[in-house]
């Protein structure tokens, strides 16, 4: 049974405890402060945002211009984010926005048989956890 757990997969999948832990709290348990639940939210998805967007990094080999930009805009997104979050704006719809435009985007290069199934069964149900996630809190 251990044998056929893909220890990639689970660690991945392991990533959506803490929106299920904040969706908990919110609307049941309600031990931590609000705000400090839904910062910790904004600043763990644009992690997931950068660690996505760094996924295209290969530092062996050249890569193409357009996979180093898509892989470089996710953290000066990210950035630029962070900043308006730290000045009060309301950045959780950005977010979604950027989130389902960084899956549309990959989607065009997840081209290979393995790398599609890893879209598929990976990339894809994630996204739509987290987005779901973002939208409940």
């Amino acid at each position: 049974m251990i044998k056929n757990i893909n220890l990639q997969f689970l660690i991945s999948y392991l990533g959506i405890v803490p929106f299920l832990v904040a969706i908990a709290d919110k609307f049941f348990f309600q031990y931590f402060n609000t705000n400090i639940v839904d910062d910790f939210i904004i600043i763990y998805s644009l992690i997931i945002f950068v660690f996505i967007g760094a996924i295209n990094w290969d530092l062996k080999k050249i890569m193409p211009v357009k996979l180093v930009l898509l892989g470089f805009l996710p953290s000066l997104i990210a950035v630029i984010l962070i900043l308006m979050h730290l000045i009060h704006y309301e950045v959780a719809l950005i977010l979604i926005l950027f989130i389902v435009l960084q899956l549309l985007v990959d989607n065009f290069f997840y081209k290979e048989t393995f790398e599609r199934e890893v879209y598929f069964r990976l990339r894809l149900p994630l996204t739509i956890l987290i987005v779901l996630s973002l939208v409940i809190i």
